[in-house]
């Protein structure tokens, strides 16, 4: 079996944090599979903790011993049942520790696991198995075991459904369910008898080997099955190594929250752990992500744009409740903050006077903040998936922490730009993952094509939407649209099917648009309108608890959200903060009319994609008179 180039439980390639940009170094490193990087730290490290579990209140750390053991026996369970090389095995649930043992025990016997989000509409879920054929599914909870069961009948290719947590299960007669427990049992049952069944069937798995199918947003259309070798997995841990290299040498805290059915999180949380000293922690309860953070202090973290929005507007508005000498001190710090952000990007140095004026602001301000949200120990984020608001971003570094951004796809297993600079400028997404292999091109229409070691092995069963995003020369076709700038960073423009025209014949991007609407700390999804028209539209969506936050402090009574945001002093306020954005815009991308949706939207009606992106049709569907009546006011809101 490969996969004896180690050194201390860790790859070989690893013996300096930056061998990976040798290509041999990387080639040694994909040359594997992460049932084997297991097998190895559990032979090498089997005392060391691969990960930690909070139950019933106490942090459980669980050694690369116990890890491998556990695996074997679901693999091996799973075996008994008759799961082989090639099935497809679903698993349904929010970040736990579960979810990596049923996804490893998965690839260790040859089977292909279907990540299935927790947050996905039971016609979602239908379309998902019956679209892979998956013969197998766990589900976590009841909850998502009732999603499954009220559309089996139609799903007919599933022959069991493993039930992880059965402490509130109501419903056990089913005669296609089993308990998580019970296929350990079936595993260590079959260890005994043919104790060396687990590493024969992971030696035989191959690199090439597909290992996961990852299904799109499904924004434009049904959600695709991107397919994902146990190489294109490894490629995308090179790419997150390459941006934090001293994860292969230190310790590093992060805590799981994400739906592992999201590539990132299941690099970062799966996969990334077998190779780098990354620890994950997973939460007692999805729900107290938020107290999970405040008491592990992560070393660094990876969020969505929403998350970061959500919290510096969260922690802006306490601000503004707190004591007039808190806010003082706030607007003294700010300065300070705003001050040296300047000269740190313009790579000068700090003048003595200043430097002890950070140090202070950090310390009697800054820090108070993010202590409350468990930022204090974090000194670099990344973030991706959507347009960042450069006003948000000048936010978190004025606070200390050096965010950056990253750009990757669900076909391109890992990142294929980030920003590598020190609190870099919020102007581009940064600059080609700098790894042997890695390789994009940028057409004259401005499409970003992308070759390298992440990029996936085509759609599940539709060899024609491969093609349209496979070309014969070995590039994949993102359909994003970007450019190049100046200083040879590369700037997101938006998707090629949002781009429009307006009546007037002038092309604009919505997601710029977009973008600057969402760095107001209330706003939470930004819907704009636009092609074919005469100016443009948007819809809001509020963020609850930051608005909600604004209105007790200022004594607007209140019943639910759907009340909060008909209240008139909230559309002033949405008015204002249009009007500030609009400033950042040029006059024809200027938001002239705009609503607040009356409700919250729900990925599991549909109203949203599972990983809350926004359906721009659906959204227009949906508030098709509102929007209408927008192009109809006489009078706009905004002049």
């Amino acid at each position: 079996m490969s996969g004896g180039h180690r050194t201390n439980g860790v790859h070989a390639c690893f013996a300096d944090e930056h061998a990976l940009s040798d290509a041999g170094g990387l080639a040694r490193f994909l040359d594997t599979t992460a049932p084997r990087l297991l097998l190895n730290r559990a032979k090498d490290q089997p005392s060391d903790i691969a990960l930690r579990d909070k139950r019933l209140g106490v942090y459980r750390g669980i050694s690369w011993r116990e890890y491998c053991d556990t695996v074997e026996e679901l693999a091996l369970g799973l075996h008994s049942i008759g799961a082989r090389a090639g099935d497809r095995i679903c698993i349904m649930g929010d970040a736990c520790t579960e979810w990596l043992l049923a996804d490893l025990a998965a690839m260790a016997i040859g089977a292909i696991t279907v990540g299935v989000y927790p947050t996905s509409s039971q016609d979602d879920i239908q379309h998902v198995v019956r679209d892979s054929g998956a013969r197998y599914f766990f589900a976590e909870t009841q909850e998502h075991l009732d999603k499954l069961l009220a559309v089996i009948e139609h799903l007919t290719d599933i022959r069991q459904i493993i039930v992880i947590d059965t402490r509130a299960l109501y419903l056990f007669e089913h005669p296609l369910l089993r308990s998580f427990e019970n296929l350990r049992e079936l595993g260590r049952e079959g260890k005994a008898k043919a104790p060396d069944t687990f590493h024969s069937m992971v030696s035989k798995t191959k690199p090439d080997d597909p290992a996961a199918i990852v299904y799109t947003s499904g924004t434009t259309g049904a959600p695709k099955g991107a397919v994902l070798s146990h190489r294109n997995l490894l490629g995308g841990v090179a790419t997150y190594i390459a941006c934090q290299p001293n994860i292969v040498t230190r310790p590093h805290r992060v805590v799981a929250h994400l739906p592992l059915s999201h590539v990132v999180a299941r690099i970062i949380f799966v996969t990334t752990p077998l190779a780098t000293r990354v620890v994950p922690f997973f939460c007692e309860d999805v729900e107290a992500f938020a107290d999970t953070i405040r008491e592990v202090a992560p070393d660094f973290v990876i969020l969505p744009p929403r998350f970061y929005e959500k919290l510096a507007g969260q922690l802006l508005v306490g601000v503004q409740a707190s004591s007039p000498l808190k806010k003082l001190a706030f607007r003294l710090a700010e300065k300070v903050g705003a001050r040296v952000l300047s000269i740190r990007r313009k790579a000068g140095r700090l003048p003595l006077h200043l430097t002890v004026a950070n140090w202070l602001a950090q310390l009697l301000v800054y820090r108070q903040l993010l202590e409350k949200i468990g930022f204090a120990k974090l000194r670099r984020a990344f973030t991706g998936s959507a347009p960042m608001p450069p006003i948000v971003i000048d936010t978190w570094h004025r606070w200390g922490i050096d965010l950056r951004e990253a750009y990757g796809t669900t076909e391109a297993s890992g990142l294929i730009i980030a920003q590598f600079d020190a609190f870099p400028k919020p102007e581009g997404i940064g600059e080609p993952i700098p790894l042997p292999g890695f390789q994009i091109k940028i057409t004259e229409s401005g499409e970003l094509l992308v070759k390298s070691p992440v990029v996936f092995q085509g759609y599940w069963q539709d060899d024609a939407a491969t093609a349209d995003v496979l070309g014969s020369d070995g590039y994949y076709h993102t359909g994003d649209i970007v450019e190049r700038l100046p200083n040879g960073h590369i700037k997101l423009v938006d998707r090629v099917k949002d781009i429009f025209t307006t009546l007037g014949g002038k092309t604009l991007s919505p997601q710029q648009i977009e973008k600057a609407m969402k760095g107001s700390p209330y706003v939470s999804e930004a819907i704009v309108f636009g092609d074919g028209r005469r100016y443009i539209t948007a819809l809001f969506e509020l963020d609850f608890a930051v608005v909600s936050q604004w209105a007790r402090t200022n004594g607007i009574p209140y019943t639910s959200y759907t009340d909060l945001v008909s209240r008139p002093e909230v559309s002033s306020l949405i008015e204002d903060e249009v009007a500030h954005a609009n400033k950042r815009l040029s006059r024809v991308e200027q938001v002239k009319n705009f609503r607040i949706i009356p409700i919250e939207l729900d990925p599991e009606e549909g109203e949203t994609t599972a990983t809350r992106k926004i359906k721009r049709t659906l959204m227009l569907e949906m508030f098709k008179e509102i929007v209408e009546e927008m192009y109809e006011t006489s009078e706009l809101v905004v002049a």
